[in-house]
């Protein structure tokens, strides 16, 4: 009776010490991801920041330097998902000669951002935040760039010119992209 009691004992500390370690981890998610988007016009990201954070393993105990790098390796398996994406719709075929064409630059933009997204985690694991965050910018244009292509990008037009005006079918690869690149680098600037 006394050894259940003992064992009842410690089960309940273990489990409150688990309790307050998942709460301080995700408190340090959270304050990260709020001082982060907390400047400029970005502050609608904070719940994407948490959640995507939050659900990466190895957050749970990470300071914001730790998050910060979590944020880039999700930005680079993000950015290498998006690139298999464009490839299976490139396989799949049905497209009309402006969708292809399109396609093609979206693949021709992932590749290009993916060897940056090299150099980016290369310059924040030497502390180089200036190089760091030219290059994720470079690696953010992709998205945005494929966006444009099929006319929903922030320059596009939607069927002017020579846009397209059907839907991307990459917006939310995109779209995705655009706010892991854009939270990775605001993390990089806080610290």
């Amino acid at each position: 009776m006394a050894a259940r009691l003992v064992f009842s004992l410690l089960l309940a500390v273990a489990c409150s010490h688990a309790a307050l370690a998942a709460a301080a981890s995700s408190s340090a998610v959270e304050d990260t991801c709020a001082k982060a988007t907390a400047s400029g016009s970005r502050k609608d990201l904070a719940p994407f920041c948490v959640s995507t954070l939050q659900a990466a393993p190895g957050s749970a105990g990470a300071d914001a330097r730790g998050l910060a790098v979590i944020a880039t390796n999700l930005t680079l398996a993000n950015y290498t998902a998006a690139y298999a994406t464009i490839k299976a719709l490139q396989r799949r075929g049905g497209w009309s000669e402006r969708e292809r064409a399109a396609l093609a630059t979206c693949r021709q933009l992932y590749i290009e951002a993916l060897n940056v997204v090299h150099s980016a985690i290369h310059a924040l694991n030497t502390g180089q935040t200036q190089a760091y965050v030219a290059d994720m910018g470079v690696v953010r244009r992709a998205a945005t760039g494929c966006e444009d292509a099929f006319g929903f990008g922030g320059g596009g037009g939607g069927g002017v010119g020579n846009q397209l005006a059907t839907e991307s079918p990459l917006h939310k690869v995109d779209d995705d992209a655009i706010n892991l690149t854009t939270v990775a680098t605001l993390i990089v600037l806080i610290l």
